[in-house]
């Protein structure tokens, strides 16, 4: 691994993260999540998530023992389709910081279809002329699931580990169904549609190694694309493939 400092124009916060963490804190804090969240996003829908996510508040008796899963929560993350970079701090003094969390769920939108409807592209003309969605049915963005947002605090933690802290690139997070049908080895029922789901990729280190310590975390699905270089994960059973 590259140790060379990350300049951050944002300020020190992301590169002053404390890296404390143990397997055990780790895992039960991520599977003591998943009973409270996994069920937020069952099915596409910005006012369903919205209920889910105010009861996403407050962790679970175990999860509140370990420090590392009560203690603030930042992530630090880039977009590579856009250039935007975020620093953001969506869990802090015990609960979910409801503005932070939908400023990180827009972050996280689908900036692909974002283009398409710029340029009133043919795929959605066909969608809406067909009637498989109305207008209001096609958005970028959705409420995504906290548990992806914790998978990446704990992966911006690890870098900070080995003094490495940089921001994780994103290179597709929520996709809509329309863009998931037109996206090449996309899942028929992908967890990108659900809001519970990320590829990524960290500057300078292997994605073998990214999706190692995914796996480790124990949160969800964990796909190494070698090929295309990005590691997938989500908030799914817990599973893991190379691809």
């Amino acid at each position: 691994m590259n140790s060379a400092p990350y300049s951050h124009p944002l300020g020190s916060v992301c590169l002053s993260l404390d890296p404390v963490m143990s397997r055990r804190a780790a895992m039960k804090g991520l599977a003591g999540l998943g009973l409270g969240t996994a069920l937020l996003l069952q099915e596409p829908g910005v006012a369903f998530a919205q209920a889910g996510a105010a009861s996403a508040g407050a962790l679970p008796p175990a999860a509140q023992r370990d420090e590392f899963w009560t203690r603030d929560r930042t992530i630090w993350v880039r977009r590579t389709s856009t250039g935007e970079v975020i620093c953001s701090t969506y869990w802090a003094r015990g609960q979910l910081v409801q503005s932070e969390y939908e400023r990180l769920c827009w972050f996280a939108r689908d900036t692909t279809l974002e283009r398409m409807m710029r340029e009133n592209s043919l795929h959605i003309r066909r969608a809406l002329d067909s009637g498989q969605f109305t207008a209001s049915q096609i958005s970028q963005w959705t409420m995504m699931n906290p548990i992806i947002f914790d998978v990446h605090y704990a992966i911006t933690s690890w870098l900070s580990w080995f003094n490495m802290s940089r921001p994780i690139d994103w290179t597709s997070a929520f996709r809509h169904p329309i863009t998931n049908s037109i996206t090449e080895g996309s899942a028929r029922d992908s967890w990108h549609m659900r809001g519970g789901a990320v590829d990524a990729r960290i500057p300078g280190v292997p994605i073998e190694q990214f999706g190692r310590f995914a796996q480790w975390l124990g949160a969800g699905g964990v796909g190494v694309y070698v090929g295309k270089s990005f590691t997938h994960t989500d908030s799914g059973r817990v599973r893991s493939w190379r691809s």
